[in-house]
């Protein structure tokens, strides 16, 4: 049997977040060692599923993109992120957790970039580059697992070259933040069809991309199985994912903003219609 269903930006969010909040690995870091749930748009979604109730996920994010440009979140904005330990709720920084993680432990990482050969790119405004800079090669050095969310709308045709390019003090003009990438080739990218495939147990393709009308950043998905699975997956597509909300933003003042950016230190009555969400 083959059936066919649209998401929406934070329908294919909320199916992945319900689908790697139930993967093995999570579920057996988050009860047994250490589960680190690191910012971003899509790991909000992932922090509901695992808490059991709604965070104000437009502030669980540090880098965005919002109005049209890269932005960041202002530090006393941001919510803390999510940590576990033995299925005990952490309040903590994940920094202070570093030294303690090992073989079975888990950090969810936000990307924004996939493409076809697997490879993840993670967008890095600050100049010691974030998150990646920070855990990225000590987990990699302790044995410790990273797994990256990452909706197929922001599939590209090669992370490898667009991760040779710029940097925040390479880029020597930019509408919005400069940033740099790093293409990760050796992680573990999880998307709405890994996300349909180990729920169901069916076949899943992106089939297409696209739309308007507020069916911007949408991903078109094919899916072949079974009657059972896929009648299932539908269901649960219709009844669980479809009519998730649109995720609002959260823009902080251009004046008081420390991104290096072509707006910095501006009025918001001197910024464009669109930053100012007109």
């Amino acid at each position: 049997m083959q059936a066919l269903f649209t998401l929406t930006s934070s329908e294919s969010k909320r199916l992945i977040a319900k689908a790697v909040a139930a993967m093995p690995e999570v579920q057996g870091a988050m009860t047994g060692g250490y589960l680190i749930v690191g910012r971003g748009s899509t790991n909000a979604y992932i922090a509901e599923e695992l808490l059991g109730r709604e965070i104000e996920k437009e502030k669980y994010v540090a880098g965005q993109v919002v109005r049209g440009v890269l932005c960041a979140l202002n530090q006393g904005v941001r919510l803390q992120p999510v940590s576990f330990h033995k299925g005990k709720l952490l309040e903590v920084e994940p920094s202070s957790l570093l030294d303690k993680l090992g073989p079975g432990d888990v950090l969810l990482k936000g990307a924004n970039a996939i493409d076809h050969a697997g490879n993840v790119g993670v967008l890095m405004a600050s100049p010691q580059g974030g998150t990646m800079g920070e855990f990225y090669l000590p987990l990699k050095a302790r044995g410790a697992t990273i797994i990256y969310p990452v909706g197929l709308e922001k599939m590209i045709s090669s992370v490898e070259e667009a991760s040779r390019m710029g940097g925040i003090l390479a880029f020597e003009r930019s509408v919005g933040s400069r940033v740099g990438m790093v293409c990760v080739a050796d992680g573990i990218p999880y998307t709405e069809l890994d996300a349909v495939e180990e729920l169901f147990g069916v076949e899943a393709v992106h089939f297409a991309s696209g739309g308007y009308g507020g069916a911007e950043g949408c991903v078109t998905i094919a899916l072949e199985g079974d009657d059972t699975g896929v009648n299932e997956c539908l269901d649960f597509i219709e009844d669980k994912i479809k009519g998730e909300p649109p995720l609002q933003a959260v823009k902080p003042p251009c004046k008081s903003c420390p991104m290096p950016c072509s707006f910095q230190g501006k009025e918001e009555s001197d910024l464009p219609p669109y930053l100012r969400g007109e």
